[in-house]
This record gives C-alpha cells, structure tokens and sequence, in this order.
C-alpha cells in the first residue's frame, strides 16, 4: 500500500514537472556511452518513436547523426540494447554544471522491475571518479539538483 502511495506521489509530481516545462521537445536521457574522449547521448524526445544522437566532445552537446530507424542507432551502439535489462551499472547521461563534470549510471536491482533502479551521480575529477550522491529510484532523482542530466528540456 505504501509503494502504491508513493508511486502515485511520485508520478503527480513528475507530470507537475511536465506540465511547468515551456518547451515543447522534451527528452529523456535513456543511454550514453563513452568512446575515447567523447560521449554519445541516447535521449528519448517526447512522442518521437527514434531517439535523437548527441556528442558530448569538448565541453560541447551537439547532434551526432540524424536517425530514422531504431536499429540504425542499435547497430551503432549495440550497448543500448543490453542494458535494459541488465543488472550491470549503465551510464545514462552526462551533465557539466558549473566547473565540475558528472556522469549519472543507473544499474537495475532487479532487470524486471524498473522501479528497483539505483540511480549514481559521479563527479568526474582529473580522471577519478567520486560518487557524489545515490539514488534509490528515478523519482528520488527528479528532485535533484542532478534531474536535467535525465529530464532534458
């Protein structure tokens, strides 16, 4: 009963959230993925069935390629699709606030129940990484400081 309660709060006060945004394309940050230097940002755009591809280089987000097809992007970065229902931490999103660079991993407790999602913020610090804060579910994050790293307006 508690969990039912809960999951209705948590769900009234994301589409609060929603409903407050101006903007009209909003992602999620469902993937990222980290080759060499740079990295790539799987981001899911509301009522859009293919998400969009970002590059993460230099301090710099920028579309990476323009993709039609969901298997086009799988076959580009065949990660993603393992990682839903992995048990192993995943990166999902990146986020430079001020001088400090985060990178943001979730790693499912259980592959079948979303809601069993631990949610990490690391700061990332010449080469080190340092968890600054943990997440028991994404809800938990969405009152972050860390929420634009997943909800992205």
């Amino acid at each position: 009963m508690k969990t039912k309660l809960l999951f209705a709060l948590a769900a009234s006060f994301l589409s609060i959230l929603t409903f407050s945004q101006k903007k009209k394309n909003k992602e999620m940050a469902v993937y990222a993925e980290k080759k060499g230097n740079d990295y790539y940002l799987i981001r899911l755009e509301e009522d859009k069935p293919v998400p969009n591809v970002y590059v993460y280089s230099n301090g710099v987000i920028k579309p990476y390629k323009n993709y039609t097809d969901l298997k086009d992007i799988v076959m580009d970065f065949p990660g993603m699709m393992s990682s839903n229902n992995s048990t192993k931490e995943e990166m999902v999103s990146v986020m430079k606030k001020g001088d400090k660079f985060y990178e943001i991993t979730s790693q499912r407790k259980d592959p079948n129940n979303f809601e069993k999602t631990i949610i990490t913020v690391y700061e990332i610090f010449q080469g080190q990484k340092r968890i600054v804060e943990e997440y028991d579910t994404i809800y938990d994050l969405a009152g972050s400081p860390y929420k634009d790293a997943i909800f992205i307006n």
